[in-house]
């Protein structure tokens, strides 16, 4: 936004502590207005058109009223003799206005302007959609900002849309570009223009259900292509926070990437969802993550989490367990620790083998062998004593890499727990010392 914008924006009265940027936005003049037909009531000032969806589009605007910007949604003036889309468009407003909730965009006022165009007016969110996010390098696919960010933020796309269907509202076109994450940290959950009542709730506005397939086509559950309304839930939904997830940890959609909406909307009415063992091949995912997904987005929703509430309780049992750790992999015959040495990190084997030897006598003695789930190099990092043995690989490895820092932090180990932990430790290390002393003292 220029400077000279950024003037015009603030130049009304509007007493807020900090200015608002809104890239692109200008005041309307009377020509555009006359030729957008764009609504002007009097107590708001209006801006150039910011998005534009299937009914309306939106603008950012000041409300002179509550001196407070807020963005503006317009029904089109070609569709608001519908009943239809004018029906819907009011239950869009009242739906989202009635869904108090931290992580939906709160509503302000549904009304019509002097020229009989309806509109309504909700919190102006600045950030950025969980696409554009995405599609940062920052957030590169493979990374844990990615993954321990992204979980977060879907974390509260639950909470939302958990909220929504306790409400008996399903939202039904979940994806990336209907989630805004702004500018400190806020996630909201956009568009309730396709939501389905579950139940009939008398504050809502009756809209008329016709048949049909909704949704977006990439991200959507099998029973949306059906078209029958009846076959859309609260399953649905999690098939859509699946689809998201799905794309967090693999950089593509579910059913395949196609540039054919006919060959997509074949592979979703067949429930043809990609593997995401095969989609995430070579990324090192942990286990339990892609089981989420893979039940998520089980093409029957019977085998689906039965509950958003319950699929956000798996990805956060991921997060508390510490799997979002940062990755290494190591190709076989790497020496990832070495005896005598200090430690500074623990690791966790996700794929692969390794190989557990001490030297004696300048010869390799082989200790054990390390497989998926083990995890080595802890006592070091808790004593911070020498190794006491070498790791290698002897097949390509992916490991989980735990500092002390992130160690301390799950045990507790400035409290009760941490003493406890390093007493044990501290017992096991002295017994190892004394079963290695007697068998040296055997061996001579």
């Amino acid at each position: 936004m220029s400077k000279n914008e950024d003037e015009e924006w603030s130049r009304e009265p509007v007493y807020v502590t900090e200015s608002i940027p809104v890239s692109g936005a200008h005041e309307v003049t009377p020509d555009e207005i006359e030729r957008e037909a764009i609504p002007v009531p009097r107590h708001l000032r209006v801006l150039k058109e910011l998005a534009r969806g299937g009914m309306g589009c939106i603008h950012p605007a000041t409300d002179r009223h509550l001196l407070r910007h807020v963005a503006l949604k317009r029904l089109e003036r070609s569709l608001a003799d519908e009943p239809y889309y004018r029906d819907g468009f009011i239950a869009e407003a009242q739906i989202t206005g009635q869904l108090e909730h931290p992580n939906i965009v709160p509503v302000h006022e549904l009304a019509f302007d002097e020229q009989g165009a309806l509109y309504f007016t909700m919190k102006l969110v600045l950030g950025t959609s969980l696409d554009q996010w995405l599609s940062e390098p920052e957030h590169a696919l493979g990374t844990s900002a990615r993954l321990e960010r992204g979980l977060e933020i879907l974390v509260k796309v639950c909470d939302a849309v958990a909220y929504a269907h306790h409400r008996g509202v399903v939202h039904r076109d979940l994806k990336p570009g209907n989630v805004m994450v702004a500018s400190f940290g806020q996630v909201y959950v956009m568009d309730w223009g396709l939501a389905r009542l579950t139940r009939l709730a008398p504050a809502y506005r009756r809209r008329a259900e016709v048949p049909g397939m909704v949704g977006t086509i990439a991200y959507m559950a099998p029973e949306q292509a059906s078209g029958d309304p009846a076959q859309m839930d609260e399953r649905t939904d999690v098939f859509g926070i699946g689809a998201i997830l799905y794309e967090l940890l693999s950089g593509h959609c579910p059913y395949g990437d196609t540039q054919s909406d006919e060959v997509l909307l074949a592979r979703v009415r067949a429930g043809a969802v990609v593997s995401i063992d095969a989609a995430t091949a070579g990324l090192g995912l942990a286990k339990q993550i892609r089981a989420i997904v893979e039940r998520a987005t089980q093409p029957n929703p019977s085998k689906r989490h039965q509950s958003v509430l319950e699929l956000r309780d798996e990805i956060t049992a991921f997060l508390r367990h510490g799997l979002h750790l940062p990755q290494k992999r190591v190709s076989a015959g790497t020496l990832i620790i070495r005896e005598g040495e200090i430690g500074d990190a623990a690791f966790i084997i996700t794929s692969g083998n390794c190989r557990v030897f001490r030297d004696v006598n300048g010869s390799q003695e082989t200790l054990s062998g390390l497989g998926v789930g083990d995890i080595f190099g802890e006592m070091a990092l808790l004593l911070d004593e020498p190794r006491a043995a070498s790791v290698e690989a002897t097949s390509e490895v992916t490991l989980l890499v735990l500092d002390k820092a992130t160690l301390g932090a799950g045990l507790g180990t400035g409290g009760w727990t941490g003493t406890l932990v390093r007493a044990l430790a501290r017992r096991f290390h002295d017994l190892e010392l004394k079963m290695r002393s007697l068998g040296v003292e055997r061996d001579g």
